[in-house]
C-alpha cells in the first residue's frame, strides 16, 4: 500500500453528477422529498438545509443562504441550465442508436426542459422565502428537535 494508492481517488469533496441533479430537478416528487426530509443526526444540520443543485447539506440556514451567493453555486447553476452529457450523446456521435437519441431530444425539449424550468422558479421562491427572515445568528439544531430533547431528559429524570 504505497503512497500513491492512496491518493489517487480523491472521493472526499465528490458530490453527485450533474445528470442526476438534472433528473432530480425534472422531478417535482423528488423536490419535495428533497426539500422535506425527515430529521437525520447522521447529516449537517439534521438534514434541513439542502442545496439541490450542488448536493451538499449545511450546518444552519444562514449557512445555505451565504452559499446560494458563492461563485461555486452560481456555477453549478448554470451548468445545469445545459442538458448534461450523457452515453447516449456518446453513442450518437458515432452513429450508433442514433434514433433513440433524437427520441430523448424530442423528449427533453417538449417535457422535461419546460418541467424542469417551472420547477427551477418555484424551488427559487421556495429558497428565497424560506430564507428572507433568518437570523444571523440561530441554533444549528430545529426548535422542534430541541424541544424533544428536553421532554425526553424530564422524563427520564422524573422517572
Amino acid at each position: 500500500m504505497g503512497r500513491y494508492s492512496v491518493k489517487r481517488y480523491k472521493t472526499k469533496r465528490r458530490t453527485k453528477d450533474l445528470d442526476l441533479i438534472y433528473e432530480e430537478l425534472a422531478s417535482q416528487e423528488k423536490i419535495t422529498k428533497l426539500l422535506n426530509q425527515p430529521l437525520d443526526e447522521t447529516k449537517p444540520g439534521l438534514g434541513q438545509h439542502y442545496c439541490i443543485h450542488c448536493a451538499k447539506y449545511f450546518e444552519t440556514a444562514i449557512a445555505l443562504k451565504t452559499h446560494l451567493k458563492t461563485k461555486i453555486h452560481k456555477r453549478r447553476v448554470k451548468e445545469l441550465k445545459d442538458v448534461p452529457y450523457t452515453q447516449e450523446v456518446a453513442n450518437a456521435a458515432v452513429g450508433y442508436n442514433l434514433n433513440k437519441f433524437m427520441a430523448r431530444v424530442e423528449e427533453i425539449k417538449t417535457v422535461v426542459g419546460p418541467a424542469k424550468q417551472s420547477n427551477e422558479v418555484e424551488l427559487k421562491n421556495h429558497l428565497t422565502t424560506k430564507l428572507e427572515n433568518v437570523a444571523t445568528t440561530e441554533p444549528t439544531l430545529p426548535q422542534d428537535f430541541l424541544e424533544q430533547q428536553v421532554e425526553t431528559t424530564t422524563e427520564t429524570t422524573t422517572n
